[in-house]
């Protein structure tokens, strides 16, 4: 699984060094390619390929509401690049992305289970630390409902 966070930064090229306890984990468990793209334009969503095919199965396949899911897929689309971790354990963050997310200066890339979340760390703090959650959300949380 995917835990845990890093901070990284993004470099001239717009590329980002996937920390290595990350990246031998997806190469080991997926392989090399990712889908890389965004729902909201404030994050970067890091998919290992395989991982995001099953998402969009499961999306198709559970969908009852076709403008939604359209709409979910252009947006997606839009942001989406398919890319692969190089051989120095990089990615290529897209420049409409990295524009929209605000990629500069210090990032934190964090494990989600079976994808990775980078966000620029201010945004991140400001969106997330600074607004815990509340003691109800971690009782709800606490009994398998989240």
């Amino acid at each position: 699984m995917l835990l845990g966070s890093a901070l990284v930064k993004i470099d001239g090229t717009g590329r980002i060094k996937i920390p290595g306890d990350f990246s031998k984990y997806i190469i080991s468990a997926y392989g090399n390619e990712l889908y890389i793209t965004s729902e909201k334009g404030d994050n970067v969503l890091i998919y290992p390929l395989p991982v995001w095919k099953e998402w969009l199965k499961k999306i198709k396949g559970s969908s009852k509401n076709y403008p939604i899911t359209r709409k979910y897929l252009n947006i997606t689309g839009y942001y989406g690049k398919i890319s692969s971790i190089d051989k120095k354990e990089r990615i290529l963050i897209q420049p409409i992305l990295r524009e929209k997310a605000k990629l500069e200066g210090e990032l934190v890339l964090i494990g989600n289970l079976d994808h990775l979340v980078l966000w620029n760390k201010e945004i991140f703090e400001k969106n997330n630390i600074e607004k815990p959650l509340s003691d109800e959300e971690l009782t709800f949380l606490s009994r398998g409902e989240g």
